[in-house]
C-alpha cells in the first residue's frame, strides 16, 4: 500500500511515469459483421488520483484496473465540461456542452431525449444498444433497445431498477444484492442473450463510488488507510484566492454527514457527546440501513460499531476534541469508505473483461472506462466535484481496443468528455457528415491510435458550472484549462482566478493581479472569450447570482 496521499501536487507529472506492460495477444474468434463490439463503464464520481492503473496513480491495489491500463492507453489529460453527475452524463451521451444539450444541472429539466446521441446513431447503424444501471437524466433513455436504470441516483444496497414492461409502461422492481454487481450480472445476461451475429453497444453505469461511499458488505475492512496522509493542502485556509471559496459547502471538517457519510452509529454515542461531533445541519441518518435484510444490517452494525468506537474513545481521551485531528479522522473514514466502493467496481472490471476472452470477442471490442467528472480526495480539505479545481475538472479515462490502441500507454494529449461521443460513432463506422456535425467535441482515435497529439489539435478546453443556488454552495464559474494555465471567472461574485499548474500544481495562489503575469492574463483571456464564441455560449451564460438559467437552445 502507498504510504501516502500528499503526491496529488504532482500527479501529472507521475502518471506518466507509471509502467504499463502490454499483455499478449491471444487467438479471437471473428463475429460476422467485423465492426467492432463497444462496451462503455462509466462509474460515479471516481478520482484520477485513486484510479488504480497504477502504484502511482492509487493509495491501494486495484489488480483489474491495473490489467485493464495494461491492455490498453491510459488518458492522463482527460477533463469533463461540466463536474456534476448528470450533466457530465449528457455531455458523454451527446457530444456537446451542457448549454447546447440543455442539461445543465441535477433536477432542472429532464434531457431532450430527442436530440443526437451516440447510441441512436449507432442503434440506426444496426448496434444492438443495452443500458445497465446509473442513468440520472431525469427522462427515459433513448437510443437503446433494452434498459434498466435505477431510480435517480439509485441505491447500493438491493437496488431497484426501471425498466418498460412489454406494454411500454414503467415498471420498478427491486433486485437483491449489491448495485455494482446486480449491473455487472444484468450487463452479462443481456451479453449472453444478444444477437451474436450483429455488433453491440452496452452501456454499464455504476452508482459507486457515489455519497455516501456503501462498500459491499464482503469489503468491509479490506481497506486499511492507517499509513496514508492527508494531502498537503487538506487543511487550506483559501488565503490569496475568491472570497467565495471560504462559503463552499464541501468540506471534510465541517459538511460530512457524521450518521450517514461516516457511518458513525448514533445509538452507541452517548447523548452528551452528540452535539459535539455533528455539524449543523449535517445530521442526517443512512437511509440505505433501511433496504437491508436483519442479515446484512446485523454485519453492517457490526462492523461499524468499531469505528463509533474509535470516535467516541477518542473524544473521551481528549485526541480528537482538537478540530485538526478530528477532521483528519473523519478523512481516513472517507477513503475507507470510497476506496471500498472501488473494489466492487474493479470486480466488476474483471468480470466484464473476463465474459469478453471467454466468448473470444476481446480483441473485436473496444471498451471504454472513465468517470463522470473528477473528485476531491481531501485536497483544499474537500470532497466532492464542482469547482474547475484540477482534482474535480480532470476525470479517468481507459481505452482499450487490442490490435488497434497500443497497450501500455500513458497519453497526455488533452481531451475532454464532449469527445466520448464523437469516438464511439468513429470508432463503429457511423461517422457521417450528419452524424459529426451535431458535435462539439472530436473523435479521439486519431490519438488513440498512435499515443501522440494530432497536428493541430486544442490548445484548450471550456468548462462551465450552472448550479448556483445549489447543493454545497459551489458558485456559478466557467473557464479554460491550458496547457500551463487555469483560468476561471467566477460570475456568481465577480471573480477571477488564475493558476500557473507548473509552478502551482496544487492551485494555492491565484495570480491573476500579480503583475507579473499581466501579458499573460490579456491572452488567457482573449483565449477565453474566442472558446466561448467557438462553443456558442450564450453572452450571459452562466449568468451571475439570481441569473435565470439560459433556455435550451437546439440549434447544433
Amino acid at each position: 500500500m502507498i504510504s501516502t496521499m500528499n503526491r496529488h501536487a504532482a500527479t501529472a507529472l507521475m502518471l506518466a511515469a507509471c509502467s504499463l506492460s502490454a499483455s499478449a495477444d491471444q487467438p479471437q474468434k471473428q463475429t460476422p459483421d467485423q465492426r467492432p463490439n463497444i462496451v462503455v463503464i462509466v462509474t460515479d464520481d471516481h478520482s484520477y488520483q485513486t484510479l488504480g492503473t497504477c502504484e502511482k496513480d492509487s493509495p491501494m491495489p486495484y489488480p483489474n484496473f491495473r490489467k485493464l491500463a495494461n491492455e490498453g492507453m491510459v488518458f492522463d489529460r482527460s477533463y469533463c465540461a461540466n463536474s456534476l453527475c448528470g450533466p457530465s452524463r449528457a455531455c458523454i451521451l451527446t457530444g456537446r456542452h451542457s448549454h447546447m444539450n440543455g442539461f445543465v444541472f441535477n433536477g432542472q429539466r429532464p434531457l431532450d431525449g430527442s436530440q443526437p446521441t451516440y447510441p441512436k446513431m449507432l442503434q440506426k447503424a444496426g448496434y444492438q444498444t443495452g443500458l445497465f444501471g446509473k442513468w440520472h437524466l431525469e427522462s427515459d433513455p433513448t437510443g437503446f433497445d433494452t434498459w434498466e436504470i435505477f431510480p435517480g441516483q439509485g441505491s447500493y444496497y438491493n437496488p431497484d431498477f426501471i425498466s418498460l414492461k412489454s406494454d411500454g409502461k414503467r415498471q420498478t422492481k427491486r433486485f437483491p444484492g449489491y448495485a455494482t454487481d446486480v449491473v455487472t450480472d444484468k450487463s452479462i445476461q443481456w451479453l449472453e442473450n444478444r444477437d451474436k451475429n450483429k455488433p453491440f453497444l452496452l452501456v454499464v453505469g455504476h452508482k459507486a463510488p457515489h455519497r455516501a461511499w456503501c462498500p459491499a458488505l464482503r469489503h468491509l475492512g479490506k481497506v486499511d488507510t492507517s499509513s496514508m496522509t492527508p494531502p498537503a493542502n487538506f487543511h487550506d485556509d483559501y488565503a490569496n484566492r475568491p472570497e467565495f471559496l471560504k462559503k463552499n459547502q464541501q468540506t471534510v471538517a465541517n459538511h460530512m454527514a457524521i450518521y450517514s457519510d461516516l457511518k458513525v452509529l448514533k445509538d452507541q454515542v452517548p447523548e452528551e457527546m452528540r452535539k459535539s461531533i455533528v455539524s449543523p445541519g449535517y445530521g442526517w441518518d443512512l437511509g440505505e440501513l433501511n433496504r437491508m435484510t436483519p442479515e446484512e444490517k446485523k454485519t453492517w452494525t457490526d462492523y461499524y460499531a468499531k469505528r463509533t468506537k474509535s470516535l467516541v474513545d477518542g473524544m473521551k481521551s481528549g485526541k480528537l476534541k482538537d478540530p485538526k485531528a478530528f477532521a483528519e479522522w473523519k478523512w481516513h473514514a472517507y477513503m475507507e469508505d470510497y476506496l471500498g466502493c472501488l473494489l466492487s467496481v474493479d470486480d466488476s472490471i474483471g468480470r466484464l473483461m473476463e465474459y469478453l476472452d471467454k466468448e473470444g470477442i476481446a480483441k473485436d471490442t473496444l471498451v471504454i472506462y472513465c468517470g463522470d467528472q473528477g473528485f476531491y480526495m481531501g485536497e483544499h480539505g474537500m470532497y466532492d466535484k464542482r469547482w474547475i479545481f484540477e482534482e474535480s475538472l480532470r476525470m479517468p479515462l481507459i481505452m482499450r481496443w487490442p490490435g488497434k490502441i497500443p497497450a501500455g500507454i500513458r497519453n497526455n494529449t488533452m481531451v475532454q468528455n464532449i469527445d466520448y461521443a464523437p469516438t464511439i460513432v468513429s470508432a463503429a463506422g457511423a461517422d457521417t457528415p450528419e452524424n459529426m456535425n451535431t458535435f462539439q467535441g472530436v473523435s479521439l482515435l486519431p490519438t488513440a491510435f498512435t499515443g501522440k497529439t494530432p497536428d493541430n489539435w486544442r490548445d484548450a478546453i471550456y468548462y462551465c458550472f450552472y448550479e448556483n443556488p445549489g447543493e454545497h454552495n459551489a458558485p456559478r464559474h466557467d473557464g479554460i484549462r491550458m496547457d500551463r494555465y487555469t483560468l476561471s471567472y467566477i460570475w456568481t461574485s465577480g471573480e477571477w482566478m488564475l493558476f500557473d499548474m507548473k509552478k502551482d500544481p496544487m492551485q494555492m495562489k491565484n495570480v491573476i493581479d500579480d503583475p507579473a503575469y499581466k501579458t499573460t492574463v490579456e491572452q488567457l483571456k482573449k483565449r477565453y472569450h474566442e472558446l466561448r464564441k467557438t462553443y456558442k455560449v450564450p453572452e450571459n451564460s452562466p449568468g451571475g447570482k439570481g441569473t435565470p438559467i439560459p433556455k435550451f437552445d437546439a440549434s447544433w
